[in-house]
């Protein structure tokens, strides 16, 4: 678990196994043995090389978690208009918190810095090359 979580602190991996166990909780109390396993597989995915990037991908975890709980629940149409509603503006809040999630995680890998590889270059015949001053 060590090694799937980046880090070398059995402190860390105990503690994030049981933010990840909370957040699995169903409704009637139980945990969701399947949801827990899915946020495991996530965060081997992601392959986190350091506390900071797992603590991230752990939130990723449980933001997704929690928007298919309440997408679950929008699909379901239970409920009054109103509270519909909410569920799915919830959903979509939750949705873009992940992808700013997503987002962070790739500026924190990349230290922010963006770049753009060319990777093919054709130059037709007559075409005229500009030199720069």
């Amino acid at each position: 678990m060590k090694n799937a979580f980046g880090t070398s602190s059995s402190a860390f991996v105990e503690a994030s196994l049981h933010q990840l166990v909370a957040a699995a909780r169903l409704p009637g109390g139980g945990i969701s043995e399947i949801a827990v396993n899915a946020s495991l597989a996530l965060i081997e995915g992601a392959k986190p090389r350091d506390e900071i990037e797992c603590a991230l991908v752990i939130q990723m975890a449980c933001t997704h978690t929690a928007a298919m709980a309440v997408l679950k629940r929008v699909g379901g149409g239970h409920g009054s208009d109103r509270s519909v509603a909410a569920m799915a503006s919830a959903a979509a809040r939750l949705s873009r918190a992940y992808v700013a999630q997503v987002e962070s995680l790739r500026r924190l890998r990349n230290g922010g810095s963006q770049f753009v590889r060319v990777e093919h270059v054709h130059v037709n015949e007559g075409a005229c090359v500009a030199s720069a001053p």
